[in-house]
């Protein structure tokens, strides 16, 4: 059953339909949203939340075929919430002993096993919400810039501008570290290769 057809029930109540989107994009947007967040206990939440809304609101989404960037939506709104409520930062290993301990995660982890990869990992952390989610969105999840702009609400020239602009501030980011920015974004930018050198 493609994605359209569970979209399509679960638009009908189909729970089985909504287990079946839950099981496919689950560990997605855990990903995204701890790489959002960097705390696992709030992007378990955010996800718990994301995929609550999508359940309730699912009648509004006017094209099947449009789902995922719907759900993306409601994640980065949801995410956007979290961020300016947390008042509170866990230490490193904290966040670490969390991403060890839960399903879907252990790919995240392994990217920021070494420190080289831990100080990527911390410089895209140091942007800001509207410049993290765009690298994340480019970068990790591999989305062209038209389904970002549909997923933040805003145009395809603000997400490039917002590309550009972190690009930018991660290579600075990454010359403090020693770590050769340069070397990153040139390696970013061969073609057909999406492979997140930022983080």
């Amino acid at each position: 059953m493609d994605e359209k057809e569970l979209v399509q029930r679960l638009k009908g109540g189909d729970k089985a339909a909504f287990d079946a989107l839950y099981e496919k994009y689950k560990n997605i947007l855990l990903r995204m949203a701890y790489l959002v967040s960097g705390q696992m206990f709030d992007a378990e939440d955010v996800v718990q939340e994301t995929f609550v809304k999508c359940f309730l609101h699912i009648g509004e989404l006017k094209k099947e075929e449009g789902f995922r960037s719907w759900l993306f939506q409601i994640l980065y709104r949801t995410a956007y919430c979290y961020q300016k409520k947390r008042g509170r930062e866990i230490p490193d290993e904290q966040i670490a002993m969390r991403a060890d301990a839960t399903d879907g995660i252990t790919s995240l982890d392994r990217i920021i096993k070494t420190e080289s990869e831990k100080q990527v990992y911390d410089a895209v952390q140091s942007l800001d919400f509207k410049h993290r989610m765009v690298v994340i969105l480019y970068y990790f999840n591999k989305m062209a810039a038209k389904e970002i702009a549909e997923t933040l609400g805003c145009t395809e020239g603000t997400v490039k501008s917002r590309l550009f602009a972190a690009r930018k501030k991660l290579r600075g980011k990454l010359e403090i570290y020693g770590k050769g920015g340069e070397g990153y974004e040139k390696a970013g930018k061969q073609e057909g290769d999406r492979r997140l050198y930022f983080l």
